[in-house]
């Protein structure tokens, strides 16, 4: 007993000197019974990403993927609620470029790709919580995982047009298949990657940009859950039933959104984004903006929020650059019908291209200098683009999000080794996409024969008998929204679906 007593005294005081050790480090790695945490631990710079912190988290879930003990992932912030992560080091990066040394941003982007590439395929479940501002790299952490937890305090965003970026760490692949509403052909999906608009907690849970909604205050209670979690004998944490072990213990710590929450955007402004962003029919960022100025011309069918909501978009999109737009655009008709690892290959090659193009004056790219005189010089004042719309052809975009052969660059192989069009797990643990609640409604999924049927039996069949979606927060909610904008009810109840 002495004996076990001593050892135990050991095994404290060795974490104690391990704890001081690893709060200098940028990320920190524990174990908590059968779960391990990745604490993202750069509080001063928001835990912005850079080589090191990618690099760390890319060996160490290679060695838990490998580890029988280690069941699921766990990866939040130090700094909760304040920031998940608000993205990569952009600053650091735009500094090396302009100063000659545009393969050490490569060696970055080449790290925190891998890193999310790696997550994407991931064999066991892996936990992100959301918690406080969730940008550029942070939605790359969070976007490829099965288990997104937004709260009260998520600030959600892809900002990169404002740098003259582009939204990278294979969004453009997630966001067209993730996105619960007006995204049948990525048309949200394009929205926010353009205009760059901040998401709440509450809209990112209803928008499917994260699986789960959950308060602050349970987080810890929900890591102490997660932690004891265990695959059922004969399984592994690869095994479906655990996924949906680890689903069942994140949502016994949901929470049920506010009372006064109302969704971000209306009806008519959903029409618009419909209307304005579908992926497939946009040739252009001019052609987008000929459609949004259609709209804003309107005399017919459009009404007064409609019109309004338009001319703020083009306004919103008038002061990014223009060749981060039509980049974006690009990846997302390439990337939305592309597999995970060619998806984020080509954003590997974006990238390499965006930061040699500082060497470059007549590059139409003017990223570095974008954020340096946003991220370092602070100005208030928007970059002024050199680059019109008019100048940025088709050609000039494809040899951006083509490889450089002078730079050659590639993901790194992690130990799943494995690769895939859709998401294994994602639309199993989040809301209903629009498309589902379609399916249903017109007899398109095999469950419903679609002679006819009511707006509460189509409620019903979401909230209490698919599994799926049986008991999850606000499913009632997202298909009422559908519902009122998609069909058309009569005095009995029963559904047309308009479109």
């Amino acid at each position: 007993m002495l004996r076990n007593v001593a050892r135990r005294s050991e095994v404290i005081r060795r974490t104690f000197m391990t704890s001081n050790v690893n709060l200098e480090k940028p990320v920190l790695f524990h174990i908590r019974d059968t779960a391990r945490v990745v604490t993202l631990n750069r509080p001063k710079k928001l835990n912005a990403l850079n080589e090191e912190m990618c690099e760390s988290m890319f060996s160490t879930l290679n060695e838990y993927a490998k580890s029988d003990c280690a069941q699921l992932v766990v990866l939040k912030s130090a700094n909760q609620p304040r920031s998940f992560c608000a993205g990569g080091d952009v600053s650091a990066v735009a500094e090396s470029n302009v100063n000659g040394r545009a393969a050490d941003s490569a060696r970055l982007f080449t790290a925190e790709y891998s890193l999310n590439f790696q997550m994407a395929t991931y064999q066991k479940p892996i936990v992100a919580f959301m918690d406080g501002i969730t940008m550029g790299g942070g939605v790359g952490l969070s976007i490829h995982t099965p288990f997104r937890v937004a709260t009260e305090h998520t600030k959600w965003a892809m900002p990169e047009m404002d740098i003259g970026l582009f939204p990278d760490v294979g969004t453009t692949f997630a966001l067209p298949r993730v996105i619960t509403l007006a995204n049948t052909s990525g048309q949200m999906a394009l929205y926010l990657a353009l205009t760059g608009d901040v998401i709440s907690g509450e809209d990112a849970y209803m928008l499917g940009l994260a699986s789960h909604y959950a308060k602050h205050e349970n987080l810890d209670e929900l890591e102490t859950r997660l932690a004891e979690l265990k695959a059922i004998e004969n399984t592994s944490a690869s095994d479906e039933s655990f996924f949906s072990m680890v689903n069942n213990a994140v949502e016994e710590y949901s929470s049920q959104l506010p009372k006064d929450y109302r969704f971000r955007f209306s009806n008519d402004q959903l029409n618009v984004i419909e209307r304005c962003f579908d992926i497939a029919q946009t040739n252009s960022i001019k052609h987008l903006l000929q459609k949004l100025d259609e709209v804003i011309a309107s005399t017919t069918d459009v009404s007064r929020e409609a019109k309004q909501f338009a001319v703020e978009i083009k306004t919103k999109l008038l002061q990014k650059s223009p060749t981060s737009l039509s980049v974006a655009l690009r990846l997302l008709q390439e990337n939305s019908k592309e597999n995970i690892e060619s998806s984020l290959k080509r954003d590997l090659y974006t990238a390499t291209n965006f930061c040699v193009a500082a060497e470059d004056k007549d590059s139409p790219v003017e990223f570095s200098q974008a954020a340096i005189h946003k991220l370092i010089r602070k100005q208030k004042t928007p970059y002024a683009w050199r680059q019109s719309i008019d100048d940025i052809t088709p050609s000039k975009i494809t040899a951006l999000v083509s490889p450089r052969p002078s730079m050659p660059v590639s993901l790194w192989r992690n130990l799943a080794n494995v690769t895939w069009k859709q998401y294994p797990h994602h639309l199993k643990f989040q809301l209903p996409t629009e498309t589902a609640i379609r399916n249903y409604i017109l007899g398109q999924d095999g469950q419903n024969d679609a002679l006819s049927i009511t707006r509460n039996e189509v409620i019903s069949h979401f909230t209490n008998f698919d599994r799926a979606y049986r008991g999850k927060i606000a499913v009632d909610r997202l298909c009422e929204m559908v519902i009122e904008r998609k069909c058309t009810v009569d005095d009995a109840g029963i559904i047309t679906w308009n479109q």
